[in-house]
């Protein structure tokens, strides 16, 4: 597989599960900010999970296909198109050389996943192939993809096909993001003591809307909250899932490219298991806070695990049932 990219006005980078070995010498994560939807386009084009995918979040993406290949593409943020003609999401695609790909927005969710068979081939930095935008390393360049780029898969082209080939089959049952109100369970922060019982109460039954301002490092809520009794502190160790709680009383949700650092009171801590949906909801989608333990987190985020197992046995089983290889 190995493409021309022809037009791209939104947010397109190469991402795989990052380098969080790193953050102790300051190095922010980065990877897949769904790093669910990035697995299972891996699993669907027959990859490990680190295999490096595309990351698209908004805008219009078109590339056209130089060498052909297997494409896989996940995640409630995009449409993809092959020759102008919709693909189902979620599915093992063997495309033609020549072939137009194109990467549409769609508006119950923010980012989707590109696989290809072998992983695309940028340069390993620090361990990983993943893009980090604020400190411009990684990727390609560190930066995202625009007109003129090239990018080539691990492996060499395994298909020579006249046209487009969907598999009958999908992975899981697709994106299931719901804008109008969303439910994230998270730990107490903390500092979290620094606001009073009731007013913590009030941070679970207030409905905050994810802003607009947004990007890789954080996501702004809107909905006033009242700020920490006692702001002030040094410096403390934070992560992606952390939520701050600045002066101005708007909660900040670090992402993927967090740094690993930070100044404001930590309330609470998005669970492993929900921080993929919370990267989903768009700009304006309504969002819960609930409060969990410890041992439930993790109870969760092995059930989910669990999850991926088994969809990743049955892709295997559909794969040499199929002869796709």
């Amino acid at each position: 597989m190995k493409i021309r990219i022809i037009h791209n006005n939104g947010l397109v980078t190469v991402q795989d599960t990052g380098r969080p070995q790193w953050r102790a010498a300051g190095v922010p994560a980065s990877g897949a900010a769904d790093i669910s939807s990035h697995r299972i386009a891996n699993m669907l084009a027959g990859n490990s999970a680190n295999a490096a995918s595309l990351e698209y979040s908004g805008g219009h993406f078109s590339a056209v296909l130089l060498q052909g290949g297997r494409l896989a593409h996940a995640g409630a943020g995009g449409r993809l198109l092959l020759n102008g003609v919709e693909q189902p999401c979620q599915r093992t695609i063997l495309a033609p050389a020549g072939a137009l790909l194109e990467i549409r927005p769609r508006q119950d969710g923010n980012f989707s996943y590109l696989a290809t068979s072998g992983g695309w081939n940028v340069p390993e930095m620090l361990g990983s192939r993943s893009t980090c935008l604020v400190a411009g390393f990684g990727g390609l360049e560190g930066r995202s993809l625009r007109s003129g780029d090239m990018l080539e898969a691990v492996m060499p082209a395994e298909y020579d096909l006249s046209g487009v080939w969907t598999s009958p089959w999908r992975a899981g049952e697709g994106p299931a993001v719901k804008n109008d109100e969303t439910t994230i369970r998270v730990l107490p922060g903390p500092e979290s003591d620094r606001w009073d019982a009731d007013t913590r109460l009030r941070f679970f039954e207030t409905p905050f809307t994810v802003g607009r301002r947004r990007d890789r490092m954080g996501v702004r809520l809107e909905g006033h909250f009242v700020p920490a009794q006692n702001v002030a502190m040094l410096s403390a160790a934070v992560l992606p899932g952390t939520i701050q709680v600045p002066p101005d009383g708007h909660p900040i949700v670090l992402m993927a490219d967090a740094q690993t650092t930070g100044g404001y009171p930590r309330i609470a801590q998005v669970i492993a298991a929900d921080l993929p949906l919370f990267a989903q909801i768009a700009p304006g989608g309504k969002v819960f806070f609930q409060e969990t333990g410890i041992e439930e987190a993790e109870h969760l985020r092995l059930e989910q695990e669990k999850v991926m197992r088994k969809m990743q046995l049955a892709l295997r089983f559909k794969m040499q049932e199929y002869a796709i290889r």
